[in-house]
């Protein structure tokens, strides 16, 4: 009977071990930033299947707000390759302009903008870099498709503490510069209580903070794997910033089948519409509190 009890209890401490990453070493001085941002990725990030419907709302220095109504698609094949796509519908004027991913098994990424009043061509996005805006938001291309792991280098720096909440600090810089010459391009600030980047400082070419991005309403849409409902990216330079809130989400591949992924699908949903057959548009409608 006290031989099956301490097989019990060492049963128990094991299941506990294995969902609890400080019990084998996680986090602890000998874990570096690429393994800590290799768990937060797998841990959070890859939802082989995603639609959400989103009210992006600008605001200038001024005080002006400019409000944008887009959906988003992202699916993640058996292959692991992955594709995305960003859809505006709201305002008019920018009804159908769409940003197009597609990342490949071995990480590279083709990225395209479709304009639909410039006819059924894709325009190839060439930028690459952080500070890259897209289509006059204060996001990059690159911060709304997610980081390549591969193609950066990760430093783990000292932890730090705000507010009663431990965080683990990790740099990073593109993988193919010379180590002598890396710079940081920004540093995420993870929280270790559940591995969530909630905030990340931008840098611009001479080491200056540019943009600040942070996550706020966290909510669980799987088991321990998080999202955040709402994020804000501030650009220090400009005194402007662009917050996305996401009123809807869905996690099911029957919302992002394959054919969506196309630029013929972009043609045949939004096509260039003329002068003569624009119709005006309802103000949008104010956002759900809860989200699915």
């Amino acid at each position: 009977m006290k031989l099956l009890f301490h097989n019990f209890l060492f049963l128990s401490f094991l299941i506990f071990c294995l969902n609890a990453e400080e019990c084998v070493g996680f986090g602890s001085k000998e874990t570096n930033g690429t393994e800590i941002m290799e768990e937060v990725y797998r841990r959070h990030q890859q939802f082989p299947y995603i639609y959400e419907e989103q009210s992006m709302v600008m605001v200038d220095r001024n005080g002006d707000r400019d409000t944008r109504k887009t959906k988003r698609y992202s699916r993640v094949e058996e292959d692991g390759s992955v594709r995305f796509l960003l859809l505006f519908d709201y305002p008019s004027e920018v009804k159908g302009v769409a940003l197009l991913a597609n990342r490949n098994p071995e990480g590279q990424t083709n990225k395209y903008i479709y304009l639909p009043a410039y006819g059924r061509q894709l325009l190839e996005s060439a930028g690459e870099e952080s500070g890259d805006n897209f289509l006059g938001t204060d996001f990059s291309v690159e911060n709304l498709t997610g980081e390549i792991l591969a193609e950066h280098h990760y430093v783990r720096r000292e932890d730090e503490e705000k507010d009663g909440v431990k965080y683990f600090i990790v740099d990073v810089a593109k993988a193919r510069d010379p180590v002598a010459e890396k710079k940081i391009l920004r540093r995420h600030y993870i929280r270790q209580d559940n591995l969530f980047i909630t905030l990340t400082h931008h840098y611009d070419r001479h080491g200056r903070i540019a943009r600040i991005q942070s996550s706020h309403d966290l909510k669980e849409v799987d088991q321990n794997r998080l999202a955040a409902n709402m994020v804000l990216m501030e650009n220090k330079k400009d005194q402007h910033q662009s917050l996305i809130k996401i009123s809807r989400r869905i996690l099911s591949d029957d919302y992002v089948p394959a054919e969506i992924f196309t630029a013929e699908w972009l043609y045949e949903n939004y096509p260039k519409i003329e002068p003569d057959e624009e119709n005006n548009e309802e103000s949008p409608l104010e956002l759900e509190e809860s989200t699915e």
